[in-house]
């Protein structure tokens, strides 16, 4: 289970992880550096790691990685918020919290139900599948 009472080592958006201080400095990442989302099998699971490597995307000035396309996809099935450990072989697991992504259409979607709800106290769910986003 991940530890929530630590900080929060990466988290994913619908196209960026954001890295924490704490992550950059295990990694000994700088910007420009590429930063790569790999698998491994952990204690017989399979887990993701982070590491600095040739393949990758940019590490920004403000700790963020553009990440999309299937390996966006892939990592999702591990949540949207990673804790990050050191393995003794100097591996970077990453441990999520197996929540979906909190999508755009999803605030689009929570926003137009508040305000129905707000405005008409006999909401009916159904509007919502004539709603256009």
């Amino acid at each position: 289970m991940p530890r929530h009472d630590e900080i929060i080592d990466i988290i994913m958006t619908e196209t960026t992880l954001i890295l924490s201080d704490r992550l950059i400095s295990l990694l000994k990442a700088s910007p420009g550096d590429k930063i790569t989302i790999g698998y491994i099998d952990f204690n017989g699971t399979l887990t993701p790691t982070i590491q600095i490597g040739e393949e990758g995307n940019k590490l920004t000035q403000s700790n963020t990685v553009s990440f999309k396309g299937k390996k966006h996809n892939a990592l999702t099935e591990f949540g949207s918020n990673f804790w990050a450990t050191a393995q003794p072989d100097g591996i970077i697991t990453l441990e999520g919290d197996g929540l979906p992504i909190y999508t755009e259409v999803q605030k689009a979607v929570e926003t137009y139900i508040t305000k129905e709800i707000i405005q008409d106290t006999n909401f009916n769910i159904t509007k919502l599948t004539t709603y256009e986003f």
